[in-house]
């Protein structure tokens, strides 16, 4: 009885340490999600504040290049965009 006991003991404790491990991940993964969870909110908070900014702007922009140059540009724009997804889509 008492050899079942020590081993009993002996588990509960090899057990008991696993889950703090698995506790500690679990913990460190959640700090991890917090950051980028944070990081996302500033992002968002200040494309908010900037966008009637952007939109005056980008308004005047068009205005001073003229419909011609603005779609060529944001064609070039677009185009370089998606190569960029699609390299940093290789690249992971």
């Amino acid at each position: 009885m008492n050899s079942r006991l020590t081993a009993l003991t002996a588990r509960r404790a090899a057990l008991q340490a696993e889950v703090a491990l698995q506790r500690d991940d679990a913990r460190q993964a959640y700090a991890e999600i917090e950051r980028s969870a944070a990081r996302v909110d500033r992002a968002v908070a200040t494309v908010r504040r900037l966008t009637p900014l952007l939109a005056v702007v980008g308004a005047i922009g068009l205005l001073a290049l003229g419909p011609a140059r603005a779609i060529s540009l944001l064609r070039r724009g677009l185009t370089l965009g998606v190569f960029a997804n699609q390299a940093r889509r290789l690249l992971r």
